[in-house]
């Protein structure tokens, strides 16, 4: 279950703004979860929290000692895609 902020509202309306041209850096969102999911391709180590996961292979961990509040950046693209087919009829008498 996630409970967003009131960060995300408000950094909606920055980055919406910053599309207009007065970019002034990222902006991020805060979310508390009450668990945390994540693939680890490798082994690797993860600190959250103050407390470190270690993941000796490929696997998809779970942290279930939560609250746990997550920031992540607040991305948004528009991609414009324009295909222009020409075709051309040759006429052969």
């Amino acid at each position: 279950m996630r409970f967003s902020t009131a960060v995300a509202a408000s950094a909606a309306f920055v980055a919406g703004a910053n599309a207009w041209g007065n970019y002034t850096g990222p902006v991020y969102t805060t979310e508390v979860v009450t668990a945390y999911t994540t693939y680890c391709p490798e082994a690797t180590e993860i600190t959250h929290g103050g407390v470190t996961y270690t993941v000796t292979e490929a696997t998809t961990l779970t942290i279930t000692n939560c609250p746990c509040t997550i920031t992540k950046p607040v991305s948004s693209a528009v991609v414009t895609s324009c295909t222009r087919y020409v075709f051309t009829r040759i006429l052969v008498s």
